[in-house]
């Protein structure tokens, strides 16, 4: 009777133990993840994340687009503009929790440099006179934007892999018009630590 009313104690006390250390080890602040949809159109795409509380993360983006992205930007009849990178700093909130796979809602800014060529530009010539001409113009932009998404976490939670939808719009200053195109949406996979 002593001998299995010690065995009951010893695998209760072994079962706290265990789970105090899980509970310690599990708690992953860090994730670098990529899309993985992005390649195939010649881009590449890389987010650090921090979790900053429970159901908080704080993160920044960052993308280069190839010609296969650019070929799937929008046309105005009048101009062509291609974005050619764009940092995407942004804020997270997981409705169960940021150690659990969760939905998630992001809210994020975007500064990307952007070229419009096919439009008419104004230059001054030696005699000071204003001349128009159709050529290419470069110049940064700014934007907000909001996205939703669901966290898997495989492998004793290291590792993740996100479905992801966002939309940005950018501010332009030539025109009161906004433009708004489909920014960090697709599938990413990851690595927490």
């Amino acid at each position: 009777m002593v001998r299995t009313l010690v065995q009951i104690l010893v695998f209760f006390f072994s079962l706290s133990v265990v789970a105090q250390n899980e509970s310690v080890s599990e708690n992953l602040n860090n994730q670098i993840s990529t899309n993985l949809v992005l390649p195939i159109t010649g881009s590449f795409d890389l987010s650090y994340e921090r979790i900053v509380a429970n159901k908080w993360a704080v993160g920044i983006g960052a993308a280069l687009y190839g010609e296969g992205f650019q070929n799937l930007s929008t046309y105005d009849s009048y101009y062509e503009r291609i974005t050619n990178y764009e940092i995407t700093p942004f804020v997270r909130i997981y409705f169960n929790g940021s150690q659990k796979r969760s939905h998630f809602l992001e809210v994020f800014g975007s500064l990307s440099q952007v070229e419009e060529s096919g439009r008419y530009l104004r230059h001054v010539n030696q005699e000071g006179y204003g001349v128009y001409s159709v050529g290419s113009k470069s110049f940064s932009v700014g934007g907000l934007g909001v996205g939703y998404g669901y966290r898997f976490l495989f492998y004793r939670r290291k590792v993740v892999l996100e479905a992801q939808i966002g939309l940005r719009t950018n501010f332009d200053v030539d025109f009161v018009f906004l433009n708004a195109a489909f920014v960090r949406t697709g599938i990413k996979i990851g690595y927490r630590f």
